[in-house]
């Protein structure tokens, strides 16, 4: 086993350096691509409906954004391709289309970027190929506004060390994740009067999830090859649960398993079956008192399944209700800086609608960690298993 916790330390470590690269943008990109974002903020008193356009992974970074923009704007409405209740694009409306797509070349995502364009809708697109179709279409159109990040896709060509450490994609998730929070902050600071093109708010915010990140790498060794022991080697079915920012991570990571070959569900999926005799239930929770959670592990522990938590609070509702089970070794807590550590404590429980001020305006650094850590895990499980990204992709819908 310590050869797969050397694999997750050199994958953590690389993601780490994906978020390093995000401070050698262009920072008058940057600065443009959030003036425009400001700007179409600023004006408090119109209703304005933002449609995020992407798919997979890359959907999810981009929907956290959206959340951001929902808790603290009370005028901006955000649309999404998988919104069971469908809003129209109304070109009398204030709208705009945020398009995400590493490759450029996601058929859906292009159709609707074709789509607003036709409207006449201000269109923003971030990509990290300069050749794709989605830049060509978003290039030319002068309601359009483009930004690289560039990362590893199908088209790049450094391939043997990234595709063993990060497979399938998930350099570009991770960076638009963290690049869009970052965003924010400076989008703060712009609607505050602080216009400084060198990006501070943004740098800083960059810098500080790095810093976090590098903690996950210095985690118990003995408690993860432990811990991996108990997630990979079973035949049972994986059902993965979080709700809000944690459960954005929580579908990405859900995802993942599918690409491992095993059978996979996200917790609030209408096809996800009942808990059966080794299935586990994985919950993602910071503060681990969400209600959602706390139903899932008793349901699964009721019918026998295992129940493995990703948290950062070793005092919550649920850690009572594993170390009652006896199960405390089952449980991952994701590291924060000192500095943080007061924002995960307390054990008022939540659920997905009727959240506390304070957990709807609350810094995303347990949702960045937790990304890096399972994006570390799934390389462990492509070592693990045997599974090349060859073999990942052919299960990538």
């Amino acid at each position: 086993m310590s050869g797969l916790f050397e694999i997750f330390r050199e994958a953590t470590l690389l993601q780490c350096g994906f978020l390093e690269k995000l401070l050698r943008l262009d920072m008058s990109e940057v600065a443009a691509f959030s003036e425009s974002l400001a700007s179409f903020l600023s004006d408090t008193k119109r209703n304005k409906f933002v449609y995020g356009l992407a798919a997979g992974r890359s959907a999810l970074s981009l929907y956290s954004f959206l959340q951001l923009l929902q808790n603290h704007f009370d005028n901006v409405f955000p649309c999404t391709l998988e919104d069971p209740v469908q809003r129209h694009f109304n070109p009398r409306k204030t709208n705009l289309g945020i398009a995400v797509s590493g490759s450029g070349e996601t058929p859906s995502v292009n159709k609707y970027i074709e789509d607003v364009i036709g409207q006449g809708g201000e269109i923003k697109l971030i990509t990290a190929n300069r050749n794709g179709t989605a830049y060509r279409l978003v290039e030319d159109y002068e309601n359009g506004s483009i930004l690289v990040i560039e990362g590893r896709t199908k088209y790049s060509t450094d391939k043997e060390r990234r595709s063993r450490l990060s497979p399938l994609g998930t350099e570009f998730e991770l960076e638009v994740l963290a690049f869009l929070n970052a965003l924010f902050k400076n989008i703060q600071a712009r609607l505050d009067g602080h216009h400084d093109d060198r990006c501070p708010e943004y740098c800083s915010t960059i810098q500080d999830f790095r810093e976090n990140g590098m903690l996950i790498a210095d985690m118990d060794q003995e408690h993860l090859e432990r811990w991996f022991g108990r997630l990979f080697p079973r035949s049972g079915r994986y059902v993965i649960g979080g709700v809000g920012r944690s459960g954005l991570v929580a579908r990405a990571f859900e995802m993942r398993f599918t690409h491992l070959n095993k059978i996979s569900y996200w917790e609030r999926d209408f096809n996800t079956p009942s808990f059966q005799i080794g299935d586990v239930y994985i919950p993602i929770t910071g503060g681990g008192n969400t209600y959602e959670a706390l139903e899932g592990a008793r349901n699964a522990f009721r019918n026998g399944a295992d129940v493995m938590p990703i948290t950062a609070s070793k005092e919550s509702n649920l850690m009572a209700l594993v170390r009652e089970k006896g199960r405390l070794d089952d449980a991952v807590f994701i590291p924060v800086k000192q500095e943080y550590e007061s924002l995960f404590k307390g054990n008022r429980s939540t659920t997905s609608w009727l959240v506390s001020e304070f957990t709807k305006y609350r810094y995303p650094i347990f949702e960045i960690n937790t990304s890096i850590f399972t994006n570390s895990v799934v390389a462990v499980g492509a070592e693990f298993l045997g599974i090349v990204e060859a073999g990942m992709r052919r299960l990538h819908v």
